[in-house]
């Protein structure tokens, strides 16, 4: 991976403050999430749902989009997609792990002792956005990876991709769908956010949220806005560098096939691509087959 990959990549990470983590960084609407989840269990209460996130400390470190602990019995994962990909359950079972770990360490509890210890119940959840059509509501390792063979371990998630302007959830979904809409119409530009927040505000989508937070949400997403462009150009480039390389190896071949000198060639690649005669013959170095010849 590249310098500027990793920068990237770094600076992404940091920008994962997405109006999904965000929002549920406050406690009232991880309340109204775990409700949304679990009506039934009406002895929860706001306090009682803790989160436990797991935070990019380093880059190649894994951390996920949203981790609570209920009441010490029960761990949920939600996880939030706007391109889909089935690989979301091999993460998940990577941060099940992890947090497990943390729980293990931070309760003191012996692995190695022959008393069984006693570890919160998982439950996995991954809320869609995109424009994929999603064809199950359950997804699963031993069938979307094993073709349903035995296996030793299975992981199944709920994955939850509809509107409903009644919960928290589809509420966050959307507010996802008229983002996209909105930047189809204006691109990823201000305009597009604010009419975003103007249309969910007025239809009472998160707009406790949005009317608290307004200005957060326009900065993190113009961010990653930002960052999505510059990628695109860091892409761009990338592939132009590597046509432009092809097109030098090829130039270099065809002069060799033609009986044209080492240091001929030098000179034509020079005049060809706009090199000096020092970073000419580097070139015609790195693509010359057989033996260099000496001056």
């Amino acid at each position: 991976m590249s310098e500027e990959t990793k920068e990237y990549v770094r600076s992404r990470r940091e920008a994962k403050n997405t109006v999904f983590v965000d929002l549920f960084q406050f406690p009232e609407y991880r309340y109204q999430l775990f409700r949304t989840l679990h009506p039934e269990m009406t002895d929860v209460s706001e306090d009682d749902v803790i989160e436990i996130t797991l935070h990019p400390v380093i880059l190649n470190h894994p951390y996920n989009d949203l981790g609570l602990l209920v009441k010490d019995k029960l761990l949920i994962f939600v996880e939030a997609q706007s391109t889909w990909s089935i690989n979301i359950l091999i993460r998940i079972m990577l941060y099940l792990a992890l947090t497990y770990q943390d729980y293990i360490n931070e309760h003191e509890l012996n692995v190695y002792s022959t008393t069984k210890i006693d570890l919160p119940v998982p439950e996995f959840y991954v809320i869609y956005t995109g424009d994929h059509k999603v064809k199950k509501d359950i997804i699963t390792l031993k069938e979307d990876f094993f073709c349903n063979r035995e296996i030793g371990i299975d992981l199944s998630a709920m994955v939850i991709y509809s509107e409903n302007e009644k919960d928290i959830i589809g509420q966050y979904i959307i507010f996802c769908h008229v983002l996209d809409a909105q930047v189809k119409l204006y691109g990823r530009t201000q305009k597009a956010i604010e009419e975003t927040i103007r249309i969910c505000k007025d239809k009472g989508v998160l707009k406790e949220y949005l009317t608290g937070r307004e200005k957060e949400v326009i900065t993190m997403t113009m961010t990653l806005f930002d960052q999505d462009k510059a990628m695109e150009m860091y892409t761009k480039e990338i592939e132009r560098k590597s046509e432009a390389r092809g097109a030098i190896k090829g130039a270099v071949e065809v002069y060799q096939e033609l009986g044209t000198s080492f240091a001929d060639t030098i000179k034509m690649i020079a005049k060809k691509f706009g090199f000096t005669l020092e970073k000419s013959e580097d070139q015609v170095k790195t693509y010359w087959k057989g033996q260099i010849p000496t001056a």
